[in-house]
């Protein structure tokens, strides 16, 4: 695996314990009977330029539960993760005591160096926040549970939780603590054995269950790298959706698309698999040479002052991020941030700001003629709010056609205002950028089909050549407009019932 930088650090902690005394309550022996031991948790970190996340595996070597080695399970998560996850292995060692003993002995120690593995990923990232890195904790078959009970704890700073081959009998009942997703890669079954195991995995995990992801894995466990690399790609990773031959990933297909001088990528918020294929585009597209500029529909027009300010090391990140209007899942949009910074390409902060879109959609658009130059500069001069495929497919979005009302036409038509700001943005960069190329970022209803910026673009430029790389779900439309490559990311999140609301 190619790293921006790759530095590998050791941590060790040893805790000498009490078991009776020194766990949580949830965690002691239903008899308090005391048991004193030592276990040692080791901990190694290879650390990403950029960590977006960090993945931590729990092997089980060390404590007597199976084969799977920490240095077997660092190279199989090294090589499985993309250059923006650092990777690290929590190895907790214990000679003595029963599985219960060692498992919750383990549970104690590796919370504690999780903690340290934490701190020396976020020390090497200048400006950057704790909110940056998700913590990712990957359990593999008899560490499944040890995982899950790290996870669990209120103070914890994990987000996610990966279980490969779990044996799903073992697992622990969850009484949750806080919220964390959890995502499961089960070995190829039978229908009805998935469902069962499911099933059985769902009511283990209590709420956190409500929206845990069960997935098929494509092999069996007859080789850690692949296992590991099969989960990371179902989870974070995308496949490009094309007719033979195909480009091997996004950065090829970006290499394939130099004739374009505008490309669109329509992502999914939050979804990591689209954050993946945008920063692969904007490695490409500059890697190609000439004038580029990245525009984005999260960064809106009246930061742009502060925006050219960061990007000129005029101020700090953390002025930055006060005086930026970042979204919430900025940790999703600093790569790219960073790389455009660090290359000298300009960020286009192409969206309306939001309080004005707001008021057409409160006063309609002839909220227009009230606004001041100041904020007439933040947004295009007019709201093109027409009739076509575009409002009907707005339209269907917010539930259909009919018994449309007035307050959906002024919903419509701030839709609309955005992407006329944003069309604008673009045509202003390219207008004094006549030899130069662009790459948009939003959500995919903006651009998906040609649809939306696209369009408004075009008639704006009519001379401009577009291409789109639309993200879409599984199970989402695949038929792609001219000029469009459609990228398949991982699904969201399903929401199921709970026991209680379902009436079981």
């Amino acid at each position: 695996m190619v790293r921006n930088l790759s530095v590998a650090l050791g941590g060790f902690l040893l805790l000498t314990t009490c078991a009776g005394l020194c766990v949580d309550a949830q965690e002691r022996e239903k008899d308090h009977k005391e048991v004193h031991t030592s276990l040692a948790a080791e901990y190694t970190v290879e650390r990403a330029g950029y960590s977006r996340e960090l993945w931590v595996g729990i092997p089980g070597a060390g404590l007597g539960m199976g084969e799977v080695t920490a240095d077997d399970l660092r190279k199989a998560l090294g090589k499985a993760c993309d250059d923006t996850t650092s990777v690290a292995v929590i190895e907790p060692k214990l000679d003595e005591g029963t599985t219960e003993e060692r498992e919750t002995l383990a549970v104690v120690a590796s919370r504690r160096a999780l903690a340290g593995a934490f701190a020396d990923v976020n020390s090497a990232m200048d400006g950057a926040v704790e909110s940056d890195t998700r913590v990712v904790l990957v359990g593999v078959m008899d560490t499944c549970g040890i995982a899950l009970r790290i996870a669990n704890d209120k103070s914890s700073r994990v987000a996610g939780v990966v279980l490969i081959d779990p044996a799903v009998e073992d697992l622990p009942e969850i009484e949750a603590e806080r919220m964390v997703g959890v995502d499961v890669l089960l070995h190829p079954r039978s229908d009805a054995e998935f469902e069962r195991e499911t099933e059985t995995i769902v009511d283990r995990l209590g709420s956190w269950g409500l929206s845990a992801r069960v997935l098929r894995g494509h092999s069996t466990f007859d080789n850690l790298k692949e296992r590991v690399a099969d989960a990371y790609q179902q989870l974070r990773g995308y496949q490009l959706i094309h007719e033979e031959p195909k480009p091997a990933s996004a950065f090829e297909l970006a290499g394939q698309l130099s004739a374009y001088n505008v490309v669109f990528v329509g992502e999914l918020h939050g979804n990591p698999g689209a954050h993946r294929v945008e920063l692969e585009v904007l490695r490409r597209m500059a890697k190609d040479g000439g004038p580029l500029a990245l525009a984005t529909e999260q960064f809106e027009r009246d930061t742009q002052q502060v925006l050219d300010d960061y990007l000129a090391g005029k101020i700090s990140e953390k002025e930055f991020r006060e005086k930026g209007h970042l979204w919430p899942n900025y940790a999703d949009y600093r790569p790219l941030v960073e790389f455009c910074k660090a290359n000298k390409i300009p960020v286009i902060a192409g969206n309306i700001p939001r309080p004005l879109a707001n008021r057409v959609y409160k006063e309609g658009v002839d909220v227009l003629e009230k606004f001041t130059d100041e904020e007439k500069s933040w947004s295009a001069s007019e709201v093109k709010a027409l009739p076509g495929a575009y409002r009907t497919k707005f339209f269907e979005a917010m539930g259909g056609m009919e018994g449309h009302t007035d307050a959906m036409e002024r919903m419509y038509a701030s839709q609309c205002f955005k992407d006329d700001t944003m069309a604008d943005s673009v045509a202003k960069w390219l207008k004094e950028n006549p030899k130069g190329r662009v790459l948009h970022i939003n959500g995919n209803f903006h651009s998906k089909g040609g649809l939306g910026v696209p369009e408004k673009l075009e008639a704006l430029v009519p001379t401009v050549k577009i291409a789109m790389v639309t993200c879409v779900q599984p199970g989402e439309d695949e038929e792609a407009a001219a000029e469009e490559w459609l990228v398949r990311v991982p699904g969201m999140r399903q929401t199921r019932q709970s026991a209680a609301s379902s009436g079981r």
